[in-house]
């Protein structure tokens, strides 16, 4: 197999993943909310947005990758877990994973 036929598998294959990784990112946050902000859930969940603005980004979902960036920013903030916070990185959670579902 061709590399180009390798690499539009790869494409096509991540393209296909998008609405599983929505869920996923949707499921890390309830885990996040439902640990109470726990520093293990919150270092998974960084994990996984940054894994996710990587991927978005190679793979050419400019939007995505920028959101992805944005929530991991919010993330990471030093400032403690408060209501103002909360909202803030809900709001990116929802807008991440729709981007991602109509990428489909």
């Amino acid at each position: 197999m061709a590399d180009t036929d390798r690499l539009a598998q790869l494409k096509r294959r991540y393209h296909g993943s998008l609405s599983t990784k929505a869920g996923e990112l949707e499921e890390k946050w309830r885990a996040l909310a439902a640990s109470e902000f726990s520093p293990s859930a919150l270092s998974e969940m960084m994990l996984y947005v940054h894994q996710l603005a990587g991927s978005t980004a190679m793979y050419g979902y400019a939007q995505a990758a920028q959101l992805a960036r944005d929530l991991e920013g919010h993330l990471r903030q030093p400032a403690p877990v408060d209501a103002a916070w909360q909202e803030r990185v809900a709001a990116c959670v929802s807008a991440l994973a729709q981007t991602l579902a109509r990428s489909l």
